[in-house]
């Protein structure tokens, strides 16, 4: 017999990930996991190149990092926190804030993870639907009672690729007690800033409000196998998490690939440009297969296979890995109809693409 977990622990169900094994297939086109299918600044690569040679040492070139953040959005580098990836700071948010007797309030399609974090933290979820698969900041308001500790809210949203109307964030932070806190996620914000009035949430944790950004290298920056992210929060907040978190978490290469990516800023912007463009074109062929398409400001797309199509979402999902295409089923997000496209390369699109439509014609 082995030491039994904590109660929290032993009732969580397992984390899956898309399955990418597929035997037999001898080229695999993987659209399930939102990574960015164009490789990352040829500076941030060779920044971490670099940076191999003093493997040896801890890393030590965190504030050169929130330097070079703090330049490029124009923010205090006091109040940014950097962390191997934003899951390790949303374990710590969760570590440092939930506890029995607490609750947290999340949006029905928020991130799946953050929510077992806090589960695991003893907290209880309180899951607010909804509405068209958009954020309901009158219903997210509404939820928040004495005992809620957080509010977290993803924007734009994964699985369905929403943003929040400009001012939002803002009207949210208004209603909701200052005592609480809100978790403002925005993994997919650079895609979301390349064509929309995006709400960032920085001028809010400037003026004291007590709001927490999350950002991260793994997206727009192709750096999602570096483990990089970073929290804009208020002096507290940052004091409060690095307490608990782990020394020198994210490696040297990793750092000075970050750092390098985020002023390559004529890079970010030609990323984001192709991934608009793949993304619009991959929306057009989708309506024109009878699929039914949610507006996407990010680098997937959320789709839904309606009654009238000849294949139900879990038989095309099952007939794409046939032929060596890896979307994502939405089933643990109680969408059932649903998959999700993450855009890949142009080559993987046109490939999924000549798929797709073989399959729906």
């Amino acid at each position: 017999m082995t030491t039994p977990a904590r109660a929290e622990i032993a009732r969580l169900p397992e984390y899956s990930l898309p399955d990418l094994d597929l035997p037999g297939c001898e080229t695999i086109v993987q659209l399930a996991q939102n990574e960015l299918a164009i490789s990352p600044s040829p500076q941030a690569v060779r920044a971490a190149g670099a940076a191999l040679g003093a493997m040896h040492r801890y890393p030590e070139a965190e504030a050169e990092l929130r330097r070079a953040i703090a330049d490029v959005h124009g923010l205090d580098p006091a109040q940014l926190l950097i962390g191997a990836g934003s899951l390790e700071l949303m374990g710590l948010l969760a570590n440092a804030y939930c506890e029995r007797g607490t609750d947290v309030v999340v949006s029905q399609y928020g991130y799946k993870f953050f929510q077992v974090l806090c589960t695991a933290a003893g907290a209880s979820l309180n899951v607010v639907p909804e509405s068209d698969m958009r954020i309901d900041i009158d219903a997210i308001a509404a939820a928040v009672g004495d005992d809620t500790r957080l509010v977290f809210v993803v924007n734009p949203g994964n699985p369905t690729g929403a943003c929040l109307a400009p001012g939002a964030v803002r009207e949210l932070r208004a209603r909701i007690p200052q005592r609480v806190m809100l978790v403002l996620d925005c993994a997919y914000a650079e895609f979301a800033e390349h064509e929309n009035d995006f709400e960032t949430g920085f001028d809010l944790v400037d003026s004291g409000a007590n709001l927490v950004v999350l950002r991260t290298f793994s997206k727009a920056y192709g750096l999602a196998g570096m483990r990089v992210g970073w929290a804009y929060a208020p002096a507290d907040v940052v004091a409060t998490l690095q307490k608990i978190r782990p020394p020198t978490s994210t490696a040297s290469p990793s750092l000075a690939a970050a750092e390098a990516a985020i002023r390559d800023r004529d890079y970010l912007q030609k990323v984001c440009q192709e991934i608009a463009e793949l993304r619009g074109a991959f929306i057009d062929l989708a309506r024109s297969l009878g699929l039914e398409v949610m507006p996407s400001a990010t680098n997937f797309v959320l789709f839904e296979c309606p009654a009238s199509l000849p294949l139900s979402a879990a038989v095309l999902d099952a007939r794409l890995r046939e032929n060596g295409v890896i979307l994502r089923p939405m089933g643990s997000y109680d969408l059932p109809n649903h998959l999700r496209i993450s855009i890949g390369s142009r080559d993987e699109m046109a490939r999924a693409g000549e798929v797709l439509t073989r399959l729906l014609t």
